[in-house]
């Protein structure tokens, strides 16, 4: 029998952003041993499931957070939502991505000059959805993935800006469609793909033309897991998505000499450890990284 191969990108765990969240929620929770996020501080089971355990809640309605000490999550919160929070505690720490945060100042700076922005987007995406609210009225969000008329809309000046975990490519692909809408040197591009998320989709691509079975390991709700899971799909039909080792003990790997494994921004490098401490126990392991 050949002996079997693991292949660990390097790029895994958590990212800047997800690490200044994450560390800055256990050092408030050490303090105040309670804290309040509306919606998931980060796109991750695991490490919500930590959090809740050290006191942590995640809300749904600004009137639950009742004078606790509030965090807001990395994806950002819309300007009128935080005022809203602020009249439920003085007490507001911000864990927004550092990156993320620079998208949404850029925002500001196009809006006070009088740009029409496409956001470039899910709209359901709690980031998208700050992003619009920063923006105002001269806005308006993008599906990539959409074919749509913007003749109706009336600017002197416009301005692209993606959503920081969106696929290169599918970013690309909107452009070209607004472009042909829109005359170019009207237009103003901006590059606000987070560069994490664009190494990893490099690295994702490059991986999953060298192994048999790419892995992803990541949150489900996660924006940047899906997009490294449909990059590896392009290459490679063998690329599934794993969000606790649990769900890699429930697979079989007989048909794969070669395996791959990459993470999302927001996985704990625990998970991947333990993940790899899984695979090794299946025989004839070779281990290096990519």
């Amino acid at each position: 029998m050949k002996k079997r191969t693991i292949i660990t990108a390097r790029s895994i765990g958590f990212c800047f952003g997800v690490t200044k969240a994450v560390e800055l929620a256990k050092k408030i929770l050490d303090k105040h041993k309670c804290l309040v996020s509306l919606g998931d501080l980060v796109h991750n089971d695991l490490v919500m499931t930590e959090l809740k355990e050290k006191g942590m809640r995640v809300v749904t309605s600004i009137s639950e957070i009742k004078g606790c000490p509030f965090i807001i999550r990395s994806h950002g919160l819309p300007p009128d939502i935080l005022e809203k929070v602020k009249k439920q505690t003085s007490i507001i720490y911000d864990a927004t991505c550092p990156f993320v945060k620079k998208v949404q100042n850029l925002i500001r700076v196009l809006s006070a000059d009088k740009n029409f922005i496409f956001l470039v987007g899910d709209s359901a995406h709690p980031e998208i959805k700050a992003m619009k609210k920063i923006a105002g009225k001269n806005c308006t969000i993008v599906n990539p993935q959409s074919n749509t008329d913007f003749s109706y809309i009336k600017a002197a000046r416009w301005a692209i800006i993606g959503q920081t975990t969106l696929s290169l490519n599918l970013y690309r692909t909107a452009i070209t469609r607004i472009l042909k809408r829109i005359p170019a040197e009207k237009i103003t591009i901006f590059n606000t793909i987070c560069p994490v998320s664009i190494e990893r989709q490099s690295e994702a691509l490059k991986l999953a033309g060298n192994v048999d079975l790419l892995i992803v390991v990541g949150g489900r709700k996660s924006s940047n897991t899906e997009k490294l899971v449909l990059t590896g799909k392009k290459i490679n039909k063998n690329t599934i998505l794993v969000e606790t080792p649990e769900e890699v003990k429930k697979l079989s790997f007989a048909n794969f000499q070669k395996i791959g494994i990459i993470s999302g921004a927001s996985t704990d490098v625990s998970c991947i450890k333990e993940i790899l401490r899984i695979l090794r126990n299946h025989p004839a392991q070779k281990n290096h990284r990519g």
